[in-house]
């Protein structure tokens, strides 16, 4: 943190919603004067260092079991799959107050199994479409859909559920297809893209069958349109619709067998229409990284066709074009989600640094020259997400079984602010923001 001090204000909710620790409380007027003042937000916010503000806590269980984040510039909301308390909880973006919570999902169950409380944990991915519908991957090869429109009769209700199971993996007595993970959106054909990145076969001895996407129309009644297989993968991760050549990116590890690797990690180019991979990036990690490694997870797009992709360790920023690497970032992980702001043209990661130990930090990289900017520490810190509007920055802090049981021993970043043995959202601004 830095050594500036941090105006704290807490604010009381109400009982049944928890504490926010924030350091700045400022107002924000619409109008032509507020939209100067937000261009010079946007500029003064690109030539300074992100901190640390403050953190949100969640109500409900500690958040032990987490995973992706969006923020939806629509509704002004940052939303994060919270498989600790079975859904997705919603943050108001601009005050960084929690609001609710679209409940009915999977939760922390086990994967492997045959049965459909055993055939994966959710939420998983998530997104909000411009119609104000929130899709995440569930467990037991389920995507769900909810209305989290403000303003209509249905918010925060479940109004879709879509099976990605395959006859290969899944039967009405049988289930292995495991999860339904993460998801990107077409809005140009109205298409859901998901990826099941570890089905198993149903036959015994239900043994690993290649990872596949399902496409889904996002227009009702939600039925699923079409799959496709990834022959000798590793997993799936993250699909990314890119509106400039529109196609979905999709990052796809490899495998390795018996100490070697047969497949190497690879950013599949996906044509919408006719559902088939038109052109895979692969990357070698040896000569990128120097690391023996097949992982990919996270991606992110900027102007200019510049993509960051979380593979082999590091963020790697290359052309969307041609899979040309302008720059491989050594000075952080990876991490599993990335994020683009347009806000102040950065990517964000997180991920170990280099220090001795290693600390677990919000990496900040220049989405436009591909350099590192800055680290900023995040114990037990996850996948960023940014809102553009006034570049606020958010990362999952999860916290371990261990933990919730002996609070003492709590040193993430919700530690810092006074809370221990519950996980938390922790909020980054650019410096100075809290004096505006």
């Amino acid at each position: 943190m830095h050594a500036r001090p941090l105006r704290l204000l807490l604010v009381t909710l109400s009982v049944a919603l928890p504490l926010t620790i924030r350091a700045d409380q400022q107002d924000r007027r619409r109008g032509d004067a507020g939209d100067c003042r937000e261009s010079e937000h946007h500029e003064h916010s690109a030539n300074t260092p992100v901190h640390l503000s403050g953190v949100i806590t969640v109500p409900g269980n500690p958040i032990t079991s987490a995973d992706i984040a969006w923020v939806d510039p629509g509704t002004e909301r940052y939303y994060f799959a919270d498989r600790s308390n079975f859904g997705v909880d919603i943050i108001d973006a601009e005050t960084d107050v929690y609001l609710a919570r679209v409940t009915g999902m999977a939760g922390p169950l086990p994967s492997g199994g045959g049965t459909s409380a055993t055939n994966g944990p959710g939420p998983n991915g998530v997104l909000v479409t411009p119609n104000r519908r929130l899709w995440a991957g569930d467990g037991n090869s389920t995507v769900r859909v909810a209305d989290v429109d403000p303003n209509s009769p249905n918010y925060l209700s479940l109004i879709g559920s879509i099976s990605t199971a395959l006859p290969a993996c899944d039967s009405a007595a049988a289930h292995y297809c495991g999860r339904a993970d993460e998801l990107g959106y077409d809005p140009r054909h109205h298409l859901i893209l998901i990826a099941n990145n570890a089905p198993l076969s149903i036959a015994s001895p239900h043994a690993p069958i290649d990872p596949y996407a399902t496409f889904i129309s996002a227009d009702p009644p939600f039925a699923a349109v079409g799959h496709i297989s990834f022959a000798g993968a590793g997993g799936l991760e993250q699909p990314l619709w890119d509106p400039e050549i529109r196609r979905f990116l999709l990052t796809v590890p490899g495998k390795i067998v018996a100490g070697v690797i047969a497949t190497r990690p690879s950013i599949a180019v996906i044509n919408p229409t006719s559902m088939t991979v038109e052109k895979s990036f692969v990357l070698d990690c040896q000569t990128l990284a120097g690391t023996t490694s097949v992982s990919t997870t996270g991606i992110a797009l900027a102007p200019f066709q510049h993509v960051l992709v979380s593979a082999c360790g590091f963020p790697i920023i290359l052309s969307a074009l041609n899979g040309h690497v302008f720059n491989v970032v050594k000075q952080v992980g990876g991490g599993d989600e990335v994020w683009h702001n347009p806000g102040d043209g950065r990517f964000y990661v997180t991920g170990p640094d280099t220090s001795t130990p290693p600390v677990v930090s919000l990496g900040v990289i220049d989405a436009e020259t591909s350099r590192w900017l800055q680290n900023v520490p995040d114990v037990r810190g996850k996948n960023p997400a940014a809102f553009a509007e006034n570049n606020r920055v958010f990362t999952i802090v999860q916290v371990n079984a261990a933990i919730v049981a002996n609070p003492a021993t709590d040193n993430s970043t919700c530690s810092l602010f006074g809370f221990r043995g519950t996980g938390c959202i922790a909020v980054f601004t650019h410096a100075d923001d809290d004096d505006k």
